[in-house]
């Protein structure tokens, strides 16, 4: 869709690199351009530089924006601002889908080649154990063995069985991300979904949305 949302200072705004998620807001808007601070992941800026391409997801109440736009400069007004001009073209997403839960589960995954279909897999196919961190209806964060590190390279993709309450669903995901983890032995994996039907989607959103409940009901139990 054409771009003729109204940005608004203070609003929450995150650029995603490669899946991995840096939070920032607005702090400034003209006609041309977007004022925001200085993105930040677990106590790690992101450097932007005048030329830089970003993709951004922008926060407007009950709406989720996505769009591309380029870093066009930097000021300083209080603090450090990153000059971002406004999109042309932006993409209107389901809030739902960047909800992202802290999910502890044993999963099974496999390397997908892409000459294969899914339900055809032979035994020559990769398979190995890992561990969910956290999932959102498009993605989800993975721990593996070290052991992995040869053999997984970003842009594999790759088949997660994920146990379910009474059954289990396996879906395909990129592999977008890979990065050390605070254990050595371990590899941090972030991979984002791909050709999943909406039935899949709606399964795993109905039971994230059971565990945020569990979480909140637990919480209030404690206070």
């Amino acid at each position: 869709m054409n771009s003729n949302i109204e940005f608004t200072v203070n609003s929450r705004i995150e650029i995603d690199v490669d899946n991995e998620i840096y939070k920032s807001n607005i702090q400034d808007v003209s006609e041309d351009c977007i004022s925001i601070s200085i993105p930040v992941n677990n106590h790690k800026y992101m450097p932007l530089s005048k030329g830089d391409k970003v993709n951004i997801i922008y926060y407007d109440g009950k709406n989720v924006y996505k769009f591309s736009t380029m870093v066009v400069g930097r000021k300083i007004e209080r603090i450090l601002m990153i000059i971002l001009k406004k999109p042309e073209k932006v993409q209107i997403c389901q809030r739902r889908n960047f909800v992202r839960v802290p999910l502890i589960l044993d999963v099974l995954c496999a390397i997908f080649p892409l000459e294969k279909d899914l339900y055809h897999l032979n035994d020559q196919v990769e398979v190995f154990k890992a561990c969910s961190v956290d999932m959102s209806g498009g993605g989800m964060k993975i721990v593996v063995d070290v052991k992995m590190k040869d053999k997984l390279k970003r842009g594999d993709i790759i088949i997660v069985t994920i146990p379910m309450e009474n059954d289990s669903l396996t879906l395909k995901g990129k592999l977008v991300r890979i990065s050390n983890n605070k254990d050595e032995s371990k590899l941090t994996c972030g991979l984002s979904f791909i050709d999943m039907d909406r039935n899949s989607r709606e399964r795993i959103i109905r039971v994230l949305f059971q565990i945020m409940r569990q979480h909140i009901k637990k919480g209030a139990k404690e206070d």
